[in-house]
């Protein structure tokens, strides 16, 4: 693979330059320009030496994004998709995070407007009156810090606009789908003060048909509900102000239940020789019957330009997750292995930022952040019917837990970067992150022999409880770093730019959130339980070249690089030696991610748009110590990383008498992957194309819109997530992306 990479590389630095078509007019037709704030300062998307993708409202709205999972593919060596338990699982080269409980942080960052969501609950964003995403690959800890060691993603909101804008949307889709979108913007009154309001309602049946006799039909069903407030105010040129107010909230009838993809529980006698699903999309749940998830917030920007050279900016953020749900993970509709979590997060943040510059030959930024966090989660597994805890011995009992995790989390850092310009094609770029990050987590929990739930505060079920010390734990630790950035970029005349970067990624270490799970029937088990997982580090090297058009008609992009990646928090399950249910969260030694990433947009002609990506990536682990303290290295591949991802798209409008049509046709494609540590082959999805497809009919001022959009052209049945159950209560399970669906959509414009 090593090979088969550079050979591309060498190919595409000696590609030749598109060719491009001109109008009548003798010039060709320009690209949307991109302005981009990768690194927190405003530049063009060419002028930034760093790997980011970044997509204009026009861009998501042709390729029918309608949330950050639909950018899988899209973006080169990124995996996005909905988990478990309505968390976002981020991949990004290989390097992400795929636990649903707040213990375990992700490896990818999500920012709203500039604000880390610090839960993948909550993070898993829809894409409503949004001005941009740009996607940053590779560590990013010196100037977004915290589990930022893949990347991270920047969601910006459209701002209040100086002129009034009223703009409403509806729609009608299959699976009974109906949506309505408004967007409210303009001046308040006489002064400086503008407003934006956005409001956005969608709902669903559900993809998946449930079986199980007396139980609800649909499942996985959506009824969601978000909004978001903006004030600007600016008293005068050296300052502004910008207030958002956000909430979202879905509470569908039914949380989502993944399909068998083996045979079983076997572990049970009722459902031993239940065979796999025959159809993803038909399933059978006793335990679907919760799922509510409550994201709001707000956050106040001030900016104060100090001098002409020097700005002042600080960004104050509270946020809250609420988030219920029971998932049946056993497959049945028998009460097997239902999961119950119950999550209440809030979040504050505050971050200094002084920008400055010398003349041209200097620009910087130093800061500070603080960030306070308190997540309180109640969970346990629901079960009465009997399990087979002895491996065949007939030794079969009912199994129920119940534990509740106060975890609290203080991170401060204080960070900076210089760029410093040897004259006009010379950039020198060095910074440095100090990481500091103090972890709690007060921690109680009772498993039981048992039908009857259990009361967690007692903890004295009728047959006995399989951890007499009715688990009681009070944890801290303090975990630190630096994380430095070098690189260099060089600017030609007219072959473009070149760079090289050198970045650390830092993620905290931390206590596993399921102390007790893994037969914990002395003290000295729960004392080696309680120790910390250690923190995760990546060094990456990457090389990169970004040209385009002088004219704007074209723009091409290329990065190499290289990822030394340590220590990595892996999630996995399993079972104890007695045959009880165990859970593995282990740092799995040492991975190395090589890889290349391709992009470009341009437009041949005026009426055609065309953009293309491509992902290569070769990871592999070089060391990964199992719960058995056997080294898996070479029995495993790391999830979320296909050898190769790309994506092709194409938009073309043809005009009409009163405006134009507009076609348009995208595909995505991904190579195999696993989605789960253990790489069980059920869970493992081969390669798979992705299409999408749209046409609207618009005025020449684009006052209205109709469209008709399909998604998932071809109806291609694939996975997105799993669990290896296999080893106890006998499972596997998957989740499964959408089918084909569709959508006839009407946009009208008032300004």
């Amino acid at each position: 693979m090593k090979r088969h990479v550079f050979a591309v590389i060498g190919v595409s630095l000696l590609c030749p330059l598109p060719v491009v078509a001109q109008n009548d007019a003798g010039q060709a037709a320009a690209i949307e320009e991109i302005v981009v704030t990768a690194r927190k300062r405003e530049e063009g998307l060419l002028d930034t030496p760093l790997s980011v993708s970044a997509l204009t409202a026009s861009d998501l709205g042709r390729m029918q994004v309608d949330d950050l999972g639909d950018l899988s593919g899209i973006v080169p060596n990124l995996a996005f998709h909905m988990g478990d338990a309505a968390n976002a699982v981020v991949y990004v080269r290989g390097v992400g995070q795929r636990d649903s409980l707040s213990f375990a942080d992700p490896g990818v960052g999500v920012y709203l407007d500039d604000v880390y969501l610090g839960r993948a609950q909550g993070a898993f964003l829809d894409v409503i009156d949004v001005d941009r995403i740009e996607v940053l690959r590779g560590p990013q800890g010196t100037l977004y810090g915290r589990n930022t060691i893949g990347g991270a993603i920047k969601y910006v909101s459209a701002p209040p606009s100086a002129t009034p804008l009223v703009n409403v949307a509806a729609g009608l889709g299959n699976y009974s789908e109906r949506r309505v979108r408004a967007v409210l913007s303009g001046p308040l009154g006489e002064g400086n003060l503008l407003g934006r309001m956005s409001l956005a309602w969608g709902s669903h049946e559900g993809y998946t048909e449930n079986v199980h006799p007396g139980a609800a039909s649909i499942d996985g069903d959506r009824d969601s509900l978000a909004w978001r407030a903006q004030l600007s105010y600016s008293p005068s040129a050296a300052w502004a102000v910008n207030l958002a107010v956000d909430r979202s909230e879905n509470e569908p009838a039914r949380s989502v239940t993944p399909a068998r993809v083996t045979a079983g529980p076997t572990l049970v006698a009722a459902t031993a020789t239940h065979p796999a699903a025959a159809d993803p999309f038909s399933i059978e749940a006793d335990f679907n019957d919760v799922e509510r998830l409550v994201v709001q917030g707000v956050s106040l920007v001030v900016r104060r330009s100090v001098t002409p050279n020097m700005e002042l900016k600080s960004i104050t953020a509270y946020r809250e997750v609420e988030h219920e749900t029971h998932i049946d993970l056993d497959g049945t509709g028998y009460p097997i292995f239902g999961v119950l979590v119950d999550q209440d997060q809030d979040q504050f943040s505050q971050e200094l930022q002084l920008a400055f510059a010398a003349g041209d030959a200097l620009t910087g930024l130093i800061g500070a952040y603080w960030f306070s966090e308190n997540d309180i989660t109640p969970d346990g597994i629901s079960n009465s019917e009997p399990i087979d805890f002895a491996g065949g011995a007939g030794f079969f009992l009912p199994y129920n837990t119940v534990s509740e995790n106060d975890q609290r989390i203080e991170a401060t850092a204080l960070f900076g970067e210089v760029s410093w310009f040897a004259g006009e094609r010379v950039e020198l770029t060095a910074g440095l992150r100090y990481n500091d990050e103090i972890r709690r987590l007060k921690r109680k929990a009772c498993q039981a022999f048992s039908p009857q739930p259990l009361d967690i505060d007692a903890c004295t079920p009728e047959l006995g409880s399989l951890n007499p010390f009715a688990l009681r734990l009070n944890l801290e630790d303090r975990f630190d770093a630096l994380t430095p950035k070098l690189g260099i970029a060089y600017t030609t005349n007219s072959a473009g730019m070149l760079y090289l970067n050198w970045a650390r990624g830092f993620k905290s270490g931390g206590f596993d959130g399921r102390i007790g799970y893994n037969g914990a029937s002395s003290a000295d088990a729960v004392g080696t339980q309680s120790a910390p997982y250690d923190p995760e580090f990546a060094d990456t090297f990457e090389l990169g070249w970004k040209v385009g058009a002088d004219d704007g008609s074209w723009r091409f992009s290329a990065a190499a690089f290289f990822n030394d990646y340590t220590d990595l928090q892996l999630s996995s399950f399993s079972a104890t030696p007695g045959g009880g249910f165990a859970t593995v969260f282990t740092n799995a030694g040492k991975a190395e991610m090589l890889g290349l990433e391709l992009e470009a947009v341009a437009r041949p002609m005026p009426n055609l748009l065309v953009s293309a990506s491509l992902g290569f990536l070769d990871a592999s682990y070089k060391e990964f110590i199992d719960a058995s303290q056997r080294d898996v290295a070479d029995e495993r591949t790391p999830i979320h990383a296909p050898d190769m991802t790309g994506s092709l798209a194409a938009q073309y409008a043809l005009p009409v008498g009163f405006g134009q049509v507009r076609f348009a046709w995208d595909m995505t494609w991904r190579s195999d992957y696993f989605v789960e540590v253990n790489n069980h082959p059920s869970l493992e999805q081969s390669g798979h194309a992705l299409h999408n497809v749209a046409v609207s009919l618009e005025d020449d001022d684009e006052r209205w819109a109709l469209s008709l959009g399909v998604k998932n052209l071809t109806d291609e049945t694939y996975i997105t997530h799993g669990f290896d159950l296999t080893a106890f209560p006998g499972v596997g399970l998957a989740y499964h992306g959408a089918p084909r669906t569709y959508r006839v959509m009407a946009n009208y414009r008032f300004n």
